[in-house]
């Protein structure tokens, strides 16, 4: 059983995504000389920064690139499982929409000039400031310190960033962060937005061809300790790939408070690589903020925060404040994944919740440490679980060995089709 929970975990992530050498075959990129008339662009990711000294370390985190000018229906052909056909328009222009970043070609090695601004004013000189050549596919990741940002306060603050040796864009937000307070860090998909990604293909029709639909309650949820948690700062994780980091932008910062957003790097595909990227980023958290206190918020279909949670709770135990787990099994028919909580084993109890809605949590006073709520019974069993297995039987669902067979068969049958 412990290789097919495998299999499921590895395969129902939001179909094949293209590698990068799958989309410079398909928009006829040979080498560099191919775009030597495209304007470079530059991506600035949502980002933090922490105080030290007199001054703060914002991070500058992002991706130099080119972007062809290609049909975007020559793009859609490349994500296995998604399919263009029998869409209407509205369907048809958010996949145009969101698809249209996926022939962005890397650029490395690139040279890049950065700018601050702040209330309106350029805090940075007019010479900027000289980030670190990008890596050999674009991306560039560091910490600069910027004076002239004010001291320390006791709530967030947002600063404007910009990289000014490009034509294309290259705008971009930093959060200022307390050295104390609380910092929330939520998953994206199936936390905050409805995705499905334990559904063969409709993750992906829910993340390209449908507008994005919030967990009922969630924005509520997270207004409400946006108002209540002391110095509270907000960071969004997702293993959805870079190219969709303007869609998530819009849509985070539409619904939910401000804050920083970490995107699957480039080029990563196996879920060994996905898992090391998360837990990279949890790390770097962690470290940058060490008097800070964490709430991890995740969900039972993905099995990298289900390992990374646990992880960076042993590795940091006085920063943790709660861990909460979206039960997605127990509220979705259509969740027939199974799960493992065996990592959650050597944990403090009463420091992780598994919930099935946002009114689970809403009432918790996190500050004073309360992660439980009691009335929501938890059935863990430190193993496998979930999908057609045990919590089906916990919320009253009575499986027999014909219909389990049937219903097992059809996952398998589902998932493998869905990565063909």
């Amino acid at each position: 059983m412990a290789t097919l929970l495998n299999f499921f975990q590895h395969t129902a992530i939001l179909g094949s995504w293209p590698s990068l050498s799958d989309i410079e075959k398909k928009v006829g990129v040979n080498d560099g000389n191919d775009l030597q008339n495209v304007s470079a662009s530059a991506l600035l990711i949502p980002s933090y920064a922490n105080f030290s000294g007199d001054s703060w370390n914002l991070r500058f985190y992002g991706l130099a690139y080119k972007l062809p000018n290609v049909n975007t229906s020559d793009l859609d052909s490349l994500i296995n499982g998604l399919s263009a056909n029998d869409l209407n328009d509205t369907q048809k222009s958010l996949l145009q929409n969101r698809t249209q970043d996926l022939a962005a070609i890397p650029i490395s090695r690139a040279n890049l000039t950065a700018l601050v601004f702040a209330n309106g004013s350029t805090v940075t000189n007019s010479s900027g400031i000289q980030l670190a050549t990008t890596d050999e596919v674009g991306e560039f990741d560091q910490f600069v310190t910027v004076p002239g940002l004010g001291g320390n306060s006791s709530s967030v603050r947002v600063v404007q960033t910009g990289i000014m040796n490009v034509t294309g864009p290259g705008n971009g937000t930093v959060i200022l962060v307390p050295s104390s307070g609380i910092s929330v860090v939520s998953d994206i998909d199936d936390v905050m937005r409805i995705t499905k990604v334990y559904v063969p293909n409709q993750g992906l029709y829910n993340s390209f061809v449908q507008p994005y639909v919030n967990v009922p309650g969630i924005p509520e949820l997270f207004a409400h300790w946006n108002e209540t948690l002391p110095g509270v700062a907000f960071h969004y994780d997702t293993t959805t790939p870079v190219e969709l980091t303007r869609t998530y932008v819009e849509y985070l910062f539409s619904n939910f408070p401000f804050g920083s957003l970490e995107m699957r790097p480039i080029n990563l595909t196996q879920p060994s690589q996905i898992l090391d990227a998360r837990q990279n980023s949890l790390l770097k958290l962690f470290q940058t903020f060490p008097q800070r206190k964490f709430v991890l918020i995740g969900d039972t279909s993905s099995s990298t925060l289900l390992s990374a949670y646990p992880q960076i709770a042993q590795q940091f135990p006085n920063q943790i404040a709660c861990i909460f787990i979206r039960n997605t099994s127990a509220t979705d028919p259509d969740d027939k994944i199974p799960y493992s909580t065996s990592d959650f084993k050597n944990l403090n109890n009463n420091t992780y919740f598994f919930y099935r809605t946002a009114d689970d949590l809403y009432n918790l006073n996190i500050t004073n440490g309360q992660c439980r709520n009691d009335s929501v019974p938890q059935n863990i069993t430190f193993g496998e679980q979930g999908g057609v297995l045990g919590n089906n039987r916990a919320i009253g669902l009575t499986i027999g060995r014909p219909q389990y067979a049937a219903a097992l068969v059809g996952v398998v049958v589902a998932l493998v089709l869905s990565v063909l």
